[in-house]
């Protein structure tokens, strides 16, 4: 097993926590708020955001999670269920690490092998990171990781880039400027929604803004 200094994964980051205090982020009500077309934009936009999925959408979901927020594990599976039957829906994921050091370590290597081996894989990372039990945290997204065949060296060096301080903290901003305050959080179209969305509702609202 490879051991990575915790250092180097929160280096940058120790602020992230305390910015974030009071968030809450048990799953909330479903009432969808409207939120300005280039906040959704900037997310889509995110330097660390992942385009997972299809390439002509008519919809675009985009999911604000953490690797440690059991509703999120829930999303995923939602996720790959959602982008084996539906040809037209593009997916974003976004890394918003608000759950503790632990979330901050995961996220680091999950950006770093985004950008080192591209949003197709990361796909695969990202289920596969969220199939384990238990914390989820920089050792173990490494791991995972190194599953995946990525190179244990190249990716800590990554994970530990100003650029991928960059984004988390982007992240951060446009969580905040969007007034999020749980995970999963979602923008579909127009809207926003703090919490975790069933499956059966997220189909409804994909069908609703296709209507």
């Amino acid at each position: 097993m490879n051991q990575i200094s915790r250092r180097l994964l929160l280096g940058g980051l120790t602020i992230l926590p305390a910015a974030l205090a009071g968030r809450r982020v048990l799953a909330q009500g479903l009432e969808a708020r409207r939120v300005p077309f280039e906040l959704v934009q900037e997310a889509i936009a995110l330097p660390g955001a992942a385009y997972v999925g299809s390439r002509q959408p008519d919809v675009i979901m985009v999911e604000f999670f953490d690797y440690n927020c059991p509703f999120c594990r829930r999303s995923a599976a939602d996720m790959e269920m959602l982008l084996g039957t539906d040809e037209r829906l593009g997916y974003v994921l976004v890394n918003y690490a608000i759950l503790g050091e632990p979330s901050v370590e995961a996220t680091r290597v999950a950006l770093a092998y985004s950008g080192l081996y591209g949003h197709e894989l990361y796909l695969d990372f990202h289920t596969a990171l969220f199939a384990g039990r238990g914390i989820v945290n920089g050792q173990r997204a490494l791991d995972t990781a190194i599953e995946q065949g990525a190179d244990p060296e190249k990716l800590i060096a990554f994970a530990d880039s100003e650029a991928v301080t960059q984004a988390m903290k982007d992240a951060v901003s446009v969580g905040n400027a969007l007034g999020l305050h749980a995970t999963p959080s979602y923008l579909v179209g127009p809207w926003a929604f703090d919490g975790h969305i069933p499956l059966e509702r997220k189909l409804r609202i994909v069908a609703d803004l296709r209507a």
